[in-house]
C-alpha cells in the first residue's frame, strides 16, 4: 500500500504511544506492525516520521528524558545543582526501566546530548576546571546506570535466588529495613564527585 501523502498522526503521538507499550511490555515488543495497530494506521503513515525502528526507539528515549532538562541556577552550589540534576535523570529511568539498556546500546551522548552540553556549560559557569567535567558526568552516569541494572537484575527470580542462598535472603531483608536506596545513591555519588576533585591531574 502506497504510504499517504498526509500525515494521519503526530509524531509525538506515535512516540507517546510506544513509549507505553516499552514500558507496559518492554523493548522487544515494539515492532513498526505493533505500533501501526496499536495507532490504528497503516505501516507506511509512520514512515512521514521515522526512517526505522531505531530512529523510533531514540525518539522514546528522548520523550522519556524530556523532564530530565538541565535547569541554570548560577546561586545554587554547583555540587548541589549537579546531584539534584543527575537525580532526576535517575528516576526518569526508574519511571522507565526498560530504556535503560537501550540507552546503554546507544550511548548516552547520543540519547542525551543536550543534557550534556547544558551540563558542561553550567559547570564551566561555576568555575568547575574543565578538565574535570567529563568524568564528574561519566562517573555519575556509569554508576546510575550501572547500579539501576544491577537492581533491575536482582529482581528477576529474586524469591528463588532468596530461597538457595538464606543468608543473602536476610541480609537483604535486613538491608531492606535500614537502607534507602537513593540515599545510598547519593552518598556514591558525592563520593566520586569528592575523589575526581581530590585525584584528578593538574
Amino acid at each position: 500500500m502506497a504510504r499517504p501523502k498526509v500525515p494521519l498522526i503526530s509524531k509525538r503521538t506515535t512516540l507517546t504511544t510506544a513509549l507505553r507499550i516499552v514500558d507496559e511490555e518492554g523493548i522487544d515488543e515494539l515492532s513498526i506492525r505493533r505500533l501501526a495497530r496499536e495507532l490504528n494506521v497503516n505501516g507506511a503513515s509512520l514512515y512521514h516520521h521515522f526512517r526505522n525502528k531505531d530512529e523510533i526507539l531514540l525518539g522514546v528515549a528522548l520523550l522519556a528524558l524530556e523532564d530530565a532538562r538541565t535547569s541554570a541556577e548560577p546561586d545554587v552550589d554547583w555540587r548541589e545543582w549537579f546531584i539534584d540534576t543527575s537525580r532526576i535523570y535517575r528516576r526518569a529511568l526508574i519511571d522507565h526501566p526498560a530504556l535503560v539498556a537501550l540507552i546503554l546500546s546507544q550511548h548516552p551522548h547520543r540519547i542525551a546530548l543536550g543534557f550534556y552540553d547544558a551540563a558542561v556549560q553550567m559547570l564551566l559557569n561555576s568555575g568547575v576546571p574543565r578538565r574535570l567535567i567529563i568524568p564528574l558526568i561519566e562517573s555519575v552516569e556509569s554508576f546510575t546506570l550501572g547500579s539501576l541494572l544491577f537492581t533491575a537484575a536482582a529482581k528477576t527470580d529474586s524469591d528463588d535466588i532468596e530461597q538457595s542462598f538464606k543468608a543473602l535472603g536476610e541480609a537483604r531483608r535486613r538491608a531492606s529495613l535500614h537502607v534507602d536506596n537513593e540515599q545510598l545513591w547519593e552518598t556514591v555519588v558525592q563520593a566520586i564527585i569528592d575523589a575526581i576533585l581530590k585525584t584528578a591531574p593538574e
